[in-house]
């Protein structure tokens, strides 16, 4: 299978694209590098089956071409981390709506599965 990772460059995300490759998947991720970092996936770059994509999941256009061309979508990108969104609710809340928006919406108009995870404000301890 040919599957898309929304914040393919952040850590949960990268390790996630060093799995679905090994597992002999193709693998296109997209990330802002808002949080996530290129070195998380620089690994795979040399990689036939791993192409990364340097764009915002507010990019409609950019979004809707990804999901056409992948069987799939795995969706973890996100505006994260407390300070981020306590310092920028607002775009936070934007980028995860719209974003989240954006992925959905691509998905349901090429007939295309997607998942959509939550990660670490889910599980963390914030004491």
């Amino acid at each position: 299978m040919k599957i898309l990772v929304t914040g393919g460059a952040g850590f949960i995300g990268s390790h996630l694209a060093d799995r679905l490759i090994r597992e002999g998947h193709s693998l296109v991720a997209v990330d802002d590098l808002s949080t996530g970092k290129a070195q998380n996936v620089s690994a795979l770059g040399s990689n036939d089956n791993f192409t990364f994509v340097q764009g915002s999941i507010l990019d409609q256009e950019l979004i809707y071409e990804l999901v056409n061309e992948t069987d799939g979508c795995i969706h973890l990108g996100a505006a994260l981390g407390v300070k981020r969104i306590l310092d920028f609710p607002y775009t936070s809340f934007i980028a995860n709506t719209q974003g989240t928006e954006n992925v959905v919406l691509a998905a349901a108009k090429f007939k295309k599965r997607v998942f959509i995870a939550s990660t670490s404000e889910t599980y963390r301890d914030w004491e």
